[in-house]
């Protein structure tokens, strides 16, 4: 399939190709795309949360790449980076300190705090910093932690400072602010939450983040 994909776009970029070959080949390109992505759409919602993941990083590539949308693009407020999260009762939006938490929640009525926060960076950089909070330190499972850093698109495991007392565990993913928008920052939420409750069922602990 692959192999088809590829000599489809060689033929259309071959400019000693007759235009009829180069037309065939636009048009053959165009319902692939077009049925690859009606295919991605159908999946938005699929059981697997590995699936639903996957689709909407493809689905959020493809936003990327057109540039219709780019051009009516405008920096998004916090608040609406947030707002984009909700969707009761499965994601709920409260304020929080200067930013906002977003509850998620997930199988077996458990649910995860996500963290959606200004954050300016030493050297003046501009970010949205988006985290879970999962667990107080625990060497015996830095293994775990690593291992499933691999498998996470958006953040890494690491620790993070409390107010009141010690480092604890946490899921951090750091947004540029020029490319935090509403699909990125909801995939990020959606993936922090279930990869920071996988780690807390993980050490066998309660609900408590």
């Amino acid at each position: 399939m692959l192999d088809q994909f590829r000599e489809l776009v060689g033929r259309l970029e071959d400019r000693s190709s007759g235009w009829v070959a180069r037309r065939d080949a636009a048009e053959v390109l165009g319902k692939v795309a077009q049925g690859a992505l009606m295919a991605l759409q159908s999946h938005r919602n699929d059981p697997d949360m590995d699936v639903r993941l996957q689709v909407e990083r493809s689905l959020d590539t493809l936003n990327v790449l057109l540039p219709s949308r780019a051009a009516k693009r405008q920096e998004p407020t916090l608040r609406d980076l947030a707002v984009s999260c909700e969707r009761a009762p499965a994601r709920t939006v409260e304020p929080h300190e200067n930013g906002f938490v977003v509850t998620v929640r997930l199988a077996s009525e458990r649910t995860q705090k996500v963290y959606i926060m200004p954050h300016e960076t030493k050297d003046k950089r501009r970010m949205v910093q988006v985290y879970t909070f999962c667990g107080e330190l625990n060497p015996q499972v830095f293994e775990w932690l690593l291992r499933t850093n691999s498998r996470i698109a958006n953040g890494a495991f690491t620790l993070l400072p409390t107010k009141d007392g010690p480092d604890r565990m946490a899921l951090l993913h750091n947004i540029p602010r020029a490319d935090a928008t509403p699909e990125v920052v909801k995939l990020s939420v959606k993936e922090l939450a279930y990869y920071g409750d996988k780690l807390e069922r993980h050490m066998g602990s309660d609900d408590a983040f």
